[in-house]
């Protein structure tokens, strides 16, 4: 699309109410969305609480954070990329811009909320496997790459539960674990906060609740 038909396709949306996740797998693309998301904000500033979702943002440059939190975008990164593909990065882009792909790091430094997804089919939807992904930045060789990218357990669970939820204007209702909040929640084998970075694929769903029902147990 050129960058007048996004723009164009982002004023489509806010007249209908209609939030926009935008793929944007390289660093030209998200670009491109940046400039028609800070064009539309221009001229009608409350586009920023549509909450427009930049999808993959693999290639995000970290001097585009600045943008990023500037515009009120949200990253949903696909960090399993680094484990499953961090060698074909190398051998496509050299290893500096490999390093930063999925920049979570960067964005958690501008206080930038986002999310992470499997783009399942592609990966099983393996959201404990992604927050291993996320915390370790190990690629299948068992080199680290992008190491400055690494971030605190804590907050790659934040981002899979209290940020999903906001990303999708559910933050009132799910989450997080609160009085009055729809009771959708896991039951683990393990503590993630206590099981150390390299065990966290390892932990094991035991149960899922769904509105106070279960609906799988192990």
């Amino acid at each position: 699309m050129s960058g007048q038909a996004v723009q164009e396709a982002l004023v489509t949306a806010y007249h209908g109410g209609l939030q926009v996740l935008a793929h944007c797998n390289g660093d030209a693309a998200a670009e491109q969305f940046l400039q028609a998301v800070a064009a539309v904000e221009r001229e009608f500033p409350d586009f920023r609480g549509l909450r427009p979702v930049m999808i993959h943002a693999q290639l995000l440059g970290l001097d585009q954070m600045e943008a990023v939190k500037r515009t009120g975008v949200l990253p949903s990164f696909f960090v399993a990329h680094v484990y499953r593909w961090g060698e074909v990065h190398i051998r496509n882009f050299g290893l500096a811009r490999a390093q930063h792909i999925s920049p979570a790091r960067a964005a958690l430094e501008q206080g930038i909320p986002f999310t992470f997804h499997q783009d399942t089919p592609v990966l099983p939807p393996d959201m404990l496997g992604t927050v291993w992904c996320a915390v370790n930045r190990l690629m299948e060789s068992g080199a680290v790459l992008g190491a400055d990218q690494r971030i605190p357990v804590e907050d790659a669970l934040r981002a899979v539960t209290v940020h999903a939820a906001y990303q999708y204007f559910e933050e009132a209702r799910r989450g997080s674990l609160r009085p009055g909040k729809a009771a959708d929640l896991v039951l683990l084998d393990a503590d993630p906060l206590a099981v150390g970075p390299d065990a966290l694929r390892r932990v094991r769903v035991l149960e899922t609740v769904k509105a106070g029902e279960t609906i799988y147990r192990a």
